[in-house]
């Protein structure tokens, strides 16, 4: 799993106070850290609970979790999302209502005096990755292009090939023809010459 895949970072609207929402995801769970401008919230999804909320969905594990990663993943105004009495929830708009897609417990980390720096150097260490991804699909894209130039010009030359060939062998097809028939001919008046002496 990559990096960008195995960690993301959403700014989310919880209770009128914008907050950083960061995801550790692993395939069948994941962990959650929620930075509140004084506080660190953590908690664990585990795959028990997933389990328990696809079934009640009615969806697959894949499906639900797939759910999940693209409302805790990114800014969704069609999800609303709650910190209450030690639950974090995430619940989908349906015309005028909610309809909860999934809670976890969370605690607060005593241990961070300042949890915001955490957060940036997540996001540091995120942008690196994902500019060393850059550079490295730019690499193989020119070696990919130089190949297909190379193959490319390959391919002109074995086709010119291909045609002096064709054309050398009608060449010496028609050559061929030409030599028989003029034998052919040469048959035909000896022939001629014979029935006129009989």
């Amino acid at each position: 799993m990559d990096l960008e895949d195995a960690i993301t970072i959403t700014k989310i609207d919880l209770q009128d106070e914008r907050c950083h929402l960061m995801v550790g995801w692993q395939p069948d769970s994941f962990e959650m850290y929620l930075y509140t401008k004084e506080k660190l919230w953590k908690g664990k999804f585990s795959s028990t609970r997933l389990a328990g909320f696809s079934n009640n969905l009615h969806m697959s594990k894949d499906t639900y979790l797939n759910t999940v990663r693209k409302c805790l993943s990114q800014r969704n105004d069609n999800y609303h999302y709650e910190l209450k009495s030690g639950f974090f929830y995430w619940k989908k708009k349906i015309k005028d209502s909610f309809v909860i897609e999934g809670f976890l417990p969370m605690e607060i980390d005593k241990s961070p005096k300042n949890c915001q720096p955490d957060v940036i150097d997540i996001l540091l260490a995120l942008n690196k990755y994902l500019k060393d991804k850059i550079y490295d699909v730019k690499y193989k894209f020119h070696t990919i292009k130089s190949d297909y130039q190379k193959c490319l010009m390959d391919t002109e030359e074995f086709l010119n090939l291909k045609i002096e060939m064709e054309k050398a062998l009608c060449d010496k097809f028609l050559n061929l023809i030409s030599i028989k028939k003029s034998k052919v001919e040469t048959l035909e008046e000896s022939e001629k010459i014979d029935c006129n002496d009989i």
